[in-house]
C-alpha cells in the first residue's frame, strides 16, 4: 500500500516540485516497508523533495493507524516544512 499527496511548500527543498499555479511542492507518502523477508509491514511517512532531500517517521507493525494519523496531519498542514515536519518528530532522510 502507498498514498501520495502533493502539498504546497514555502521552504527550498533542493528543489521542490515546481507548479505555476500553485508554487513549490513536495511529495507526502504513506507506505509500507520493512526488511526482506519480513513478513510484518512497518510504516513511513514521509516527505520529499524533487531531488535528494527528505524527512521520515517510522511506525513499527503495531501502529499502522498511528502511521496513517500522521500521514493526515502532514496533509492537512498549509504548509509543509521541514520545522513544522521537526515539530512532528521527523528525521532527515
Amino acid at each position: 500500500m502507498r498514498v501520495d499527496v502533493f502539498k504546497r511548500t514555502s521552504d527550498c527543498w533542493y528543489p521542490e516540485y515546481e507548479c505555476d499555479y500553485v508554487g513549490g511542492l513536495v511529495e507526502v507518502s504513506f507506505t509500507k516497508t520493512g526488511p526482506v523477508g519480513c513478513t510484518e509491514p512497518h510504516w513511513r511517512v514521509c516527505v520529499w523533495g524533487a531531488d535528494d532531500i527528505g524527512m521520515e517517521k517510522d511506525f513499527d507493525y503495531h501502529h499502522r493507524e498511528t502511521a496513517w494519523a500522521c500521514f493526515l496531519e502532514v496533509v492537512k498542514l498549509e504548509d509543509v516544512t521541514v520545522k513544522s515536519l521537526q515539530k512532528m518528530g521527523f528525521i532527515s532522510a
